[in-house]
């Protein structure tokens, strides 16, 4: 499939088939800010899109979806957010035809949840400081802010960043946000991540005029995996969506400039990545 290094059922065996001793991550990388990982038989996916995302002149994808949601057998399924770059109604409705799959969202995306036909037995919702135990791992979640921070539980707008620990490897995923005092003394309370996931479209006039709130910028985003001291780094949210799109060797080049031993990924769509504890 086109962009894809591996997609369809392909990409689906392989991951049923990745069986890994605890001392490994498995990653895959699904387009803007989607990955799948799976850490030991458990499959846990953030952000997924896997159908369409339409505009007023039809679709905005860039790139085919690898498979069709319901494909997918996900022990655990979270949003970051409301926006449907990241909670897409038809792929979650997909994902919810496998009755064993379990959904985090934000507190104030709960309405939606219903409305994209996601069982209420099966939601877990969550909002800054949240911790909860999701198999064998973690999770903690902080505020992000897209573009401001809201705290409210209640409140549709609500933007998650999410820590996971995933059989010993620390995750952050930071969703969609700009760096905010707040969110940075945050970043900084976590432990050392040992992957970081974070976004790099920017912000500038002329998204803003298409109401398209942006994100960190690539050197921002850069700056803050070295100042967090993380051990791998993948930037996001720069493929997908026709003009809101990003270099994601501008985030690779200011990371070299700032600290030649950080160490990043730029995975292929449907790659996957293992990971090695020390």
């Amino acid at each position: 499939m086109e962009h894809w290094h591996r997609s369809g059922t392909a990409l689906l065996d392989e991951i049923a088939a990745t069986h890994l001793p605890a001392s490994q991550l498995a990653v895959w990388y699904i387009g803007q800010c989607g990955f799948i990982f799976k850490c030991g038989e458990t499959t846990f996916c953030i952000d997924p899109v896997l159908s369409d995302l339409t505009g007023p002149n039809g679709s905005r994808r860039r790139y085919p979806a690898p498979f069709a949601p319901g494909q997918l057998r996900a022990d655990f399924v979270l949003c970051t957010h409301g926006h449907a770059d990241h909670m897409a109604k038809d792929t979650l409705r997909g994902l919810a035809q496998n009755d064993e799959t379990q959904f985090i969202f934000p507190s104030g995306c709960r309405g939606l949840a219903h409305e994209y036909g996601v069982p209420e037995e099966r939601i877990q919702l969550v909002q800054e400081g949240s911790a909860l135990e999701l198999g064998p791992a973690h999770l903690r979640a902080f505020s992000a802010a897209h573009p401001e921070h809201v705290l409210d539980a209640e409140d549709p707008r609500m933007a998650l960043g999410y820590q996971l620990d995933l059989g010993g490897f620390t995750v952050v995923h930071l969703g969609d946000t700009y760096l905010t005092p707040r969110l940075y003394a945050a970043l900084e309370a976590l432990p050392q991540p040992d992957l970081l996931l974070a976004p790099i479209n920017g912000q500038d006039f002329f998204r803003t005029q298409r109401n398209c709130i942006g994100n960190l910028e690539a050197e921002e985003a850069a700056q803050l995996a070295v100042r967090l001291r993380a051990g791998c780094s993948i930037p996001t949210h720069y493929d997908m969506v026709q003009g809101n799109t990003a270099d994601p060797l501008r985030f690779v080049s200011a990371l070299r400039r700032l600290d030649p031993a950080a160490r990043f990924a730029l995975p292929a769509l449907g790659e996957r990545l293992i990971f090695q504890k020390d």
